[in-house]
């Protein structure tokens, strides 16, 4: 891959949020072949098709779904940094970064994170999810802000990090009579 424009990235991730040239092209100010021939700068430099046209919509294919992925994320960065360079908000984070452990459902993790989000002025929760080994060595260089586990701290490390139990579920397996005898 060529040299990544990040104004042509912005444009895709634009088109991939509105669903189409047109609309993009007026969120952004800009004439829709402007957008159109920025896009294809960005496929060429990618090396594959973004997009597929369904009728009048354009569609992600699976390589764009990956650099959307990617997108998302650098906005959400570049928005982040954008944040404390202004300091807005003095006392309360604007980005809240949030660590899931990989083998944690997503309901209970987004159940634990909800009440947050009731706040009057709530921030705004970016969530990284991974193994707990790789989100504590996150939260000790400061990338994270807290982690959500399914499991406690791993003993033995030399972190300064406190766990607190949240709350605890019930677990329910089912199988076959000979394989539910034998695992009991």
């Amino acid at each position: 891959m060529r040299h990544l424009n990040y104004s042509h990235l912005q444009y895709f991730w634009v088109v991939a949020r509105e669903g189409s040239i047109a609309k993009a092209a007026e969120v952004l100010h800009l004439t829709p072949q402007t957008i159109s021939g920025q896009l294809k700068l960005l496929e060429s430099a990618i090396g594959e098709p973004l997009f597929d046209r369904v009728g009048r919509r354009l569609v992600l294919t699976d390589k764009g779904q990956v650099v959307l992925s990617y997108a998302d994320e650098i906005f959400a960065i570049g928005s982040e940094l954008a944040n404390v360079v202004r300091g807005s908000q003095p006392g309360m984070p604007q980005v809240v970064v949030i660590g899931v452990v990989s083998s944690m459902a997503k309901l209970i993790g987004e159940r634990i994170i909800a009440p947050v989000l009731q706040k009057k002025n709530p921030p705004r929760i970016r969530c990284v999810e991974a193994p707990l080994e790789h989100l504590l060595g996150e939260l000790a260089v400061h990338r994270l802000d807290m982690v959500v586990s399914d499991q406690p701290m791993i003993p033995g490390l030399s972190l300064r990090v406190y766990n607190h139990l949240l709350g605890e579920s019930g677990l329910t397996v089912f199988a076959r009579a000979e394989e539910a005898e034998q695992y009991r």
